[in-house]
């Protein structure tokens, strides 16, 4: 509303001063117009200005006067920026814009001593008057100044100073002067006159007056000089004087003798701006750091503050004694103290922000003492670049005592919170200790939590102290003594620096380096010998190839077909007991394998692995899982993603078994359809078993043949790591390439479908085999001996009450085996046919184009070799 009512009356007066030199418009036709001008305004869609656009301007305004050598107004400035950005204002930017728009050459035209005089000061609170009092507890109440004694406010329980000038006249009563009392300084303060403000203003101005302090006033250089001087060592004095942004300015328009007053007034404001920075630095020098850097960078800026005192005060001295004749110079005065103030002024810029916390302002600082002196070097200012050099080292030495107590001894102060490395969990398990007990403390961008000169060394660091620490939980301890002396050498640093071509960025950096070899020794080289020799990794590695990649197919055979055998019993076949013990046995003839570290568990249904490449059936052999236990050292460079990836390879390995196991099932009553194999349907039986045979045994050649290449590799990089986190790489890229090579991999997902389909296949040429067989065998007029036994059925098998696959089961009743389809529906030879042709199809398309993807060419030759199958079935 407020908004809608200034428009009108702004429209008003504009539309009143429009038709002000046409008398002839009557009332309506201005109605007219203010309604159509109205109008315009609220449905005019006006474009916001940009907001980050006005903060670069305002970011650019500021270097512009930093740039300016006007370093007053970008201080007054600044801060009220950032005021004004935390008070929440949805028109901030309009009103930062319209400023900006009517902004005149700020730089000549603003006097910052002026500006800041005008700013009003904050309104004084609002003090408890006498009739608040009065209203709230009257006076003429009945018996109030009955307990009132009339004596001095100044008893005997109080003991006043002659010297509190806080009190008024007392007042003068019979118990305050009777001479029975001892009260002596209540007695005589009846004598002492009361302070007179006028009076005391009238020896400020005389004071004033005699010094030759007021504006206009003309002084001479020693009156100046002993001024600044005064000043500068932080004393008030009457010429300058400390504004509400805590900038010193001259307090008086003076001018000195036999100078021009635009030489006065510079050279006055250059010596306040000094004075303003000396006081800034002396601030923080007397502020409370907790961080041990900044308290070493406190310590270098009061070395730099004493030696300017001495200075100052040498320049005094010198001007007060009365046996020198000294030519007093402001000029000379200001040169001498621009010799010593100059390290002192550049610190100013180095002082890190007060809103950060302590350990942030220490990382600050050792930025900007680094980048500093690269640019001081880069300038030619070698002289001001080996002294901040120095101060820059000087604060990094208690910033590398953790470090080297990391690096040397694997352990952390847990009160340093400058640190970027911490400790998540040390209760955590022994086989954890690289991988997640220790984390490197990471910036928002993701850079690590230390300066920037140390970003490239900050990871050997990190794995010098892990590798203490797992080396420490092995039971070798390492050698302190020989790491201990090492320092970073400060003085063959600065040596360095000054006789040297190469950028002091390149020497520092050198010299960090030689620091963190030195302190890193051969802990890692030690630990990836014991990892390699000492904890079995060799042994374990072998024992997976032969317990998840079937390395000695005899014992993986035995192992999966008595899996197999226990899966068409039927009942109880899931019992993890047994299944390790089948395992144990099935394994235990290999010295690699120890049988005792192996488990075998089943899944329950709601909780598979693969699912199915058929509506109604599920994953029996995803839900098989072999698990081998592996020591707690080797646990630190072998992931839960590695066993993983060697868990998938057995799955893919076992349905391949499975699928030869069928077909082994099916030879011994292979005789009975050949003599049948005129009938249409026993020869497009044998054709789709022969077609299935040769897709099984090419596959498994090309899985077999796979992961001997993996295995191959992981050894090669394995002998190649230098460190453990180069042995980590390597069982991550082993990881990847099973993924890679078996098709194992999220966008690989179609193709993996299509081989699970034509493994399902399998089940069903079981059915059919076992459905064609017996009416074959009960349609025989002279059975044969083999005829008669198909004809009975087996008899070692207990019969099963009616089960469909399709119906799942609750996960604490037994499961049917597969083997038992006698109660499944039967499809087809022709629908198996022209199914396994639909998802060869497929599959060698899609083998074909992730090769020209990915230009993986072991793909191409699997799919040529799938190709000579499917060709000939198109040929039969």
């Amino acid at each position: 509303m407020a908004h809608a009512a200034i428009l009108g009356a702004l429209t008003d007066d504009l539309i009143t001063h429009i038709t002000a030199s046409n008398p002839r418009r009557d009332a309506r036709h201005v109605k007219h117009l203010k309604d159509s001008a109205l109008r315009t305004f609220r449905t005019q869609q006006h474009v916001r200005v940009n907001q980050f656009e006005v903060d670069a301007r305002f970011e650019g305004l500021l270097d512009k006067f930093y740039v300016l050598n006007n370093q007053p107004l970008a201080d007054a400035l600044k801060p009220r920026l950032h005021e004004l950005a935390t008070i929440p204002n949805k028109w901030r930017p309009e009103l930062l814009a319209l400023l900006l728009a009517l902004s005149d050459r700020p730089v000549e035209k603003t006097d910052i001593n002026r500006a800041l005089e005008i700013v009003p000061d904050h309104p004084p609170e609002q003090q408890l008057t006498w009739a608040e009092i009065i209203a709230d507890d009257p006076l003429d109440e009945e018996g109030i100044w009955n307990d009132v004694e009339n004596e001095s406010d100044y008893s005997e329980h109080r003991a006043p100073s002659l010297s509190d000038e806080s009190v008024g006249e007392p007042t003068t009563s019979t118990h305050a002067s009777s001479l029975y009392e001892e009260d002596a300084a209540t007695f005589a303060r009846a004598f002492i006159l009361p302070r007179d403000s006028e009076i005391l203003d009238q020896v400020t101005d005389l004071r004033h007056r005699m010094a030759g302090l007021h504006s206009g006033s003309g002084l001479t250089e020693l009156q100046v000089t002993r001024q600044v001087l005064s000043m500068l060592q932080g004393v008030p004095t009457d010429l300058f004087e400390i504004g509400r942004s805590g900038q010193i300015r001259p307090r008086y328009s003076c001018r000195i003798l036999n100078i021009a007053p635009s030489t006065t007034d510079r050279v006055l404001r250059d010596f306040a701006s000094l004075g303003s920075q000396v006081t800034f630095v002396r601030k923080f020098a007397a502020s409370d750091r907790l961080s041990v850097v900044l308290q070493s960078f406190q310590a270098a800026i009061q070395d730099v503050l004493h030696r300017l005192g001495k200075t100052l005060s040498s320049i005094e001295q010198d001007l007060l004694r009365p046996e020198n004749s000294t030519l007093v110079s402001l000029l000379k005065v200001q040169v001498e103290i621009d010799l010593v103030a100059g390290p002192l002024v550049r610190l100013t810029k180095l002082i890190p922000d007060n809103t950060l916390k302590h350990n942030s302002q220490a990382l600050e600082v050792l930025n900007n003492l680094f980048e500093q002196a690269c640019n001081l070097q880069l300038i030619g200012e070698d002289n001001e670049s080996v002294s901040v050099a120095s101060l820059l080292l000087k604060c990094l030495e208690p910033y590398l005592r953790p470090v080297k107590l990391w690096m040397t001894e694997g352990k952390l102060i847990a009160s340093n919170e400058l640190f970027f490395v911490r400790c998540d969990d040390e209760s955590s398990e022994r086989g954890s200790i690289w991988h997640s007990r220790f984390t490197l403390l990471k910036n928002h961008d993701g850079s690590i939590f230390a300066p920037q000169f140390m970003q490239s060394i900050a990871e050997k660091i990190f794995k010098a102290g892990k590798s203490v620490m797992l080396l420490e939980a092995l039971g070798h301890k390492p050698d302190v003594s020989l790491c201990s002396a090492q320092s970073l050498d400060i003085a063959q640093t600065i040596q360095s620096v000054e006789n040297t071509l190469l950028p002091f960025s390149e020497v520092f950096k050198l010299a960090l380096n030689r620091f963190a070899d030195a302190l890193e020794g051969s802990e890692t080289h030690t630990l990836r010998q014991v990892l390699t020799s000492q904890c079995g990794l060799r042994a374990t590695i072998k024992a997976i190839n032969h317990l998840y990649f079937g390395v000695n197919g005899a014992c993986f055979q035995t192992f999966a077909y008595g899996i197999f055998q226990r899966m068409d019993r039927g009942i109880g076949w899931d019992d993890r007991f047994l299944l390790t013990e089948l395992a144990q046995t099935a394994f235990e003839p290999i010295d690699a394998v120890e049988s005792d570290h192996i488990t075998v568990r089943v899944k329950p249904r709601n909780d598979q692995q693969y699912a199915s490449a058929r509506p109604g059936r599920s994953d029996t052999l995803g839900r098989i899982f072999v698990d081998y236990s592996i020591t707690w050292v080797l646990q630190n460079i072998m992931s839960n993603a590695t066993l993983s990836a060697c868990q998938r390879a057995f799955t893919f390995l076992l349905r391949l078994y499975r699928a030869q196991f069928i077909l082994n099932q099916q030879e011994w009553t292979l005789n009975i359809m050949v003599k049948h194999s005129k009938i249409a349907t026993v020869k497009e039986l044998i054709a789709l078993r022969h077609q299935l045979s040769w897709f099984a045994v090419t596959l498994r050649g090309y899985v077999c043949e796979m992961l001997s290449i993996v295995s191959k590799q992981l050894t090669l990089d394995l002998d190649a790591a230098s460190d453990v986190d180069g042995m980590i790489a390597a069982f991550d890229k082993f990881s990847d390439n099973i993924n890679s090579k078996l098709l194992l991999q999220e966008n690989m997902a179609p193709i993996r479908s299509s081989i699970l389909a034509v493994f399902d296949l399998y089940e069903d040429l079981a059915l059919e085999w076992r459905h064609t067989v017996k009416q074959i065998s009960n349609d025989a007029s002279h059975p044969t001996p083999r005829e008669l036994v198909v004809q009975r059925g087996p008899s070692n098998r207990r019969s099963k009450p009616e089960t469909d696959d399709t119906v799942d089961v609750s996960d604490d009743e037994d499961e049917v085996g597969i083997g038992h389809h006698e109660h499944r529906s039967v499809l087809s030879v022709q629908s198996l046919l022209k199914e396994y042709k639909r998802q060869s199809s497929f599959l060698l398309a899609g083998l074909r184009s992730v090769s020209r993807i990915e230009g993986e060419p072991a793909w191409i030759m699997l799919s040529e070799r799938l190709q000579w199958g499917v060709a000939g079935l198109d040929r039969r």
